[in-house]
């Protein structure tokens, strides 16, 4: 469905984000490993990908009611695995299926997931002994996996795709046979490790990293309470309002830790623009300004923060590097983006690693835009339109329930009107 934005924004803008999918994805995995009783605690509605990710796990036998998660051991499911749009919750059950013995999993998903690679996560899987294969073309879903126990040992996941691929093998590596040891040379998204490492050690396993090696022994995980912070990744279009429009903008909850790779970075951006914030008991503040000088960036470790930092190439020229992963996403982010901002009249010029953004003296308004069946990219548009008054139909008001469900909902809260049409 298509919309259009309407209306004013408050003078101070009171957020409230969503569970970050993230961190509710690699607890749900851990917990259902980890055998016993687990609380894993989330403000509601979900995103779409966890509803996925809990809708598979309970298809594989793991006993899940509200926000008690009952360990055991995973079964094969009688039918398809769906995983949607998710390509986390793809890599990460095609990893955990190899638990599932005596039988087979296939996991498939939406037209944009089925485009996705996943060869690097299979061909690891087989290295260290399980077995799996992805019968798409050049290493694309669908995945079929045997129920095979991985037996550990050293694997070199060749990969500058996704960060995804390292922590789906490490979710399961203590469930191996003997020490796992992933070594990984092509980094990127490297926060997102970091992430699952700490959910990992939330429930009593702990990863040695060393010379881009990571290494597990074999253990039990324990099972624990996790309480899943508010998304940062969602946080961001909200801050990037925040710096179109120099509104003053307070996000409930948000905090420094647990790490979250896109706070760390968007924080980064934040101080090369000289834009105050702070945070104390009730969350984040970030006191806006629009920007007057330049923003070069690399988000290699934060390609997620691509849509919603592009579209500050409508106020000031925007460098951003480090983002040929970009194109593996929902859509081809560089494209989907480089194409929409084109239209409302600002220059894009992109590489294989990097895209370059002018502003226009002026700026399209009420003209149609596709949002590529793409969350974020759905989401940096608006938040662009809204700051800009542009009064420009956007395609795509269904797909932010992947991350953000409530994402109009905080929009009406402040000020805007959303007008919902058929196409």
């Amino acid at each position: 469905m298509k919309f259009v934005l309407e209306g004013s924004l408050n003078k101070v803008l009171t957020i409230e984000l969503p569970p970050s999918k993230s961190y509710a994805q690699r607890a749900l995995v851990v917990a259902s490993l980890a055998e016993g009783e687990s609380n894993i605690i989330m403000r509601e509605p979900l995103p779409e990908d966890v509803v996925l990710m809990i809708r598979a796990l309970k298809k594989m036998g793991i006993k899940i009611r509200g926000s008690t998660v009952y360990g055991s051991r995973p079964k094969p499911p009688s039918n398809v695995l769906n995983m949607g749009a998710s390509g986390t919750g793809l890599r990460f059950m095609a990893a955990f299926s190899t638990l599932a013995e005596d039988g087979y999993t296939i996991l498939t998903g939406s037209s944009s997931l089925l485009r996705r690679p996943v060869g690097p996560l299979v061909d690891s899987i087989n290295f260290l002994g399980g077995y799996a294969i992805a019968a798409g073309e050049n290493g694309r879903p669908p995945v079929v996996v045997k129920g095979k126990k991985m037996r550990g040992g050293k694997v070199e996941v060749k990969s500058s795709e996704s960060s995804q691929y390292i922590s789906a093998l490490l979710l399961v590596s203590p469930k191996n046979e003997s020490k796992t040891q992933i070594l990984w040379n092509s980094k990127v998204s490297e926060h997102y490790v970091k992430m699952t490492e700490y959910v990992m050690s939330s429930f009593g396993v702990n990863v040695e990293e060393a010379d881009n090696y990571y290494s597990v022994e074999p253990s039990d995980y324990i099972p624990s309470s996790f309480t899943v912070p508010p998304d940062a990744s969602s946080a961001s279009f909200f801050i990037v309002l925040a710096m179109l429009t120099g509104k003053e903008v307070k996000i409930a909850g948000l905090k420094r830790e647990p790490i979250q790779a896109d706070l760390e970075e968007i924080i980064k951006v934040l101080e090369m623009m000289n834009i105050k914030y702070s945070f104390d008991d009730k969350g984040m503040l970030v006191n806006g300004e629009v920007p007057d000088k330049p923003l070069k960036v690399d988000l290699r470790n934060a390609p997620d923060l691509f849509p919603p930092l592009s579209v500050l190439g409508c106020k000031v020229p925007v460098e951003i590097y480090g983002i040929s992963h970009v194109r593996f996403k929902e859509s081809n982010r560089l494209l989907s983006m480089g194409s929409e901002l084109s239209k409302l009249g600002c220059k894009a010029e992109f590489k294989e690693d990097k895209i370059n953004i002018s502003p226009s003296e002026m700026i399209n308004t009420g003209i149609a835009l596709k949002g590529w069946k793409d969350h974020r990219v759905v989401m940096s548009l608006s938040v662009l339109c809204a700051a800009l008054g542009a009064s420009c139909s956007i395609e795509g008001y269904e797909t932010v329930k992947k991350s953000f469900p409530t994402f109009f909902e905080e929009m009406k809260k402040n000020g805007l009107e959303v007008k919902v049409f058929e196409r």
